[in-house]
């Protein structure tokens, strides 16, 4: 079989929905980033390594083993041979991770309501296969959105729409003019994904009322809110807002806590919470023992190894991050604040009169932000500029499923020092300021 298909190639070999996602912008970025590597890159929302702190994990790892054989009394070797054998598919840290929740979150979960996966990616996949039904189920996301998930709905088949990105009462009257309108085709809105705190890409952070608002759609017409929350540490202006998922009353919301932008993207694992029962023929389930089901046949269980590290981490930390984020979130801040000033000082309007129709939104958390220009964003241009300028960004248009995007762009601070934002800001509108008056 395998030399048929070589010995004579054919597009029928692979699943066609695999080019219903267009071209792989990621991995264009990916290229421009490797081809041009002198250039400042603002395209990747790489959290900064220098809080990683990898070395302290051996530590964790040796503290969660002996609190594990002190606690089950077992001999410290026999823990350490279980950690590399195959565990739990729900996770080994449920109830570290409980407390956390608790403590950190305000969320209050039973350990065995709770899934510890690979990544959010993992979290996402086996959400939607064991919610949704591909005939007539329909998944809403906000757009511009985190492509992971549209991608992911479109390469499995499943029917996904863009609604606005959740910014006042009208995106929430969008959700329901869009729910209605798929009932009267008989399709059944079933899922809503959201990022509260902080949106990749936009930055946008959903207010109070607007959350309220949201888990009351849900309640109203009986979908389920996936809240993926993988920036809300990173708050720069004001208190840490409660998540979607503290304020559920009523079990509307799957809540989806990333540890790549707080702890570090190579640990692989996100905290996923789903307190929900369900009436299948007549029997009532819990929903993770059914998503736990799921997962078993996507990666049987999630690492023990890389589970113990932070389980340690929860243990020596008494179950809060609240410290250790403390630092990355003061940090982070800096960097912000030095891309508004860098903005405001080589966009200046009133010295710089090219830069009149340039603006730029201020996000009150998160690695994000977008600047808005007068002409059209194309990958042409993101080529030249880090040819010519040494300097990379991200056109908007990449994170929408249709149109939209084309004058716009985003910046990641997370992962440049505050002397690359200054000169990588200087090339930028260097690059912005020739495109202008060649108009």
């Amino acid at each position: 079989m395998i030399e048929k298909i070589i010995s004579q190639p054919s597009a029928d070999v692979v699943n066609p929905l695999l080019f219903s996602m267009g071209e792989d912008v990621m991995g264009f970025l990916n290229e421009v980033q490797l081809q041009y590597p002198n250039a400042i890159s603002f395209a990747s929302g790489r959290p900064d390594a220098k809080y990683f702190k990898i070395e302290q994990f051996s530590e964790c790892l040796d503290y969660f083993v002996k609190n594990s054989a002190r606690e089950k009394g077992l001999e410290e070797n026999i823990v350490l041979e279980n950690l590399g054998q195959y565990n739990r598919t729900k996770g080994i840290i449920n109830e570290e991770v409980s407390k956390y929740l608790l403590l950190d979150e305000s969320i209050k979960a039973a350990p065995e309501d709770i899934l510890i996966t690979v990544g959010a990616q993992e979290a996402i996949s086996i959400g939607i296969t064991t919610l949704c039904d591909r005939e007539n189920d329909v998944i809403l996301v906000e757009d511009p959105a985190y492509i992971g998930i549209t991608h992911f709905a479109k390469i499995n088949d499943y029917k996904i729409e863009s609604i606005p990105v959740i910014a006042d009462e009208s995106s929430i009257k969008a959700i329901e003019e869009k729910i209605l309108e798929h009932q009267k085709k008989g399709k059944k809105v079933k899922v809503v994904y959201v990022i509260p705190d902080f949106q990749n890409p936009t930055g946008n952070s959903m207010s109070l009322a607007n959350r309220r608002q949201l888990l009351a759609l849900a309640r109203l017409y009986d979908f389920v809110i996936f809240e993926d929350n993988a920036y809300g540490d990173f708050y720069y202006e004001k208190d840490k807002m409660p998540t979607l998922k503290s304020l559920d009353q009523n079990h509307n919301v799957i809540y989806l806590r990333s540890l790549s932008k707080t702890i570090y993207p190579s640990l692989r694992l996100c905290l996923m919470v789903v307190t929900q029962k369900v009436n299948v023929q007549g029997k009532i389930f819990a929903l993770s023992d059914l998503m736990a089901k799921t997962k078993g046949y996507v990666t049987v269980n999630t690492p023990s190894i890389m589970q113990a590290m932070f389980g340690g981490l929860l243990l020596k930390n008494e179950f809060s991050l609240e410290s250790l984020n403390a630092e990355k979130r003061a940090g982070m801040k800096e960097k912000r604040d030095q891309l508004l000033e860098s903005l405001n000082h080589f966009f200046n309007k009133q010295t710089q009169s090219w830069a009149e129709s340039i603006s730029w939104n201020s996000p009150a958390g998160g690695f994000f932000l977008i600047v808005k220009v007068p002409f059209e964003i194309t990958k042409e241009d993101v080529i030249r500029c880090a040819e010519v300028n040494k300097v990379i960004f991200t056109p908007m248009s990449f994170f929408y499923m249709d149109k939209g995007g084309e004058n716009e762009l985003r910046l990641a601070f997370s992962n440049v020092t505050s002397e690359e934002i200054k000169n990588g800001i200087e090339r930028l509108s260097e690059f912005i300021k020739s495109k202008v008056r060649n108009q």
